[in-house]
């Protein structure tokens, strides 16, 4: 069984080379999967997830 890898935006955007601003738009926009453990809190990304993104998947 693997263990499931997450990422803060800023860590996101360095491994899909791109600005900060975009993984959170692909967040609002419901594009990129994430989760936040509380209301207004932080955003984790499976590894996983922004790999599909990446692909356009």
């Amino acid at each position: 069984m693997s263990v499931a890898e997450f990422l803060r935006p800023s860590e996101a955007a360095t491994v899909a080379k791109c600005h900060p601003n975009m993984i959170y738009q692909a967040l609002q926009a419901k594009e990129l999967r994430g989760f936040q453990r509380k209301f207004k809190g932080r955003w984790l990304i499976d590894t996983q997830d922004l790999e599909s993104w990446m692909r356009g998947q």
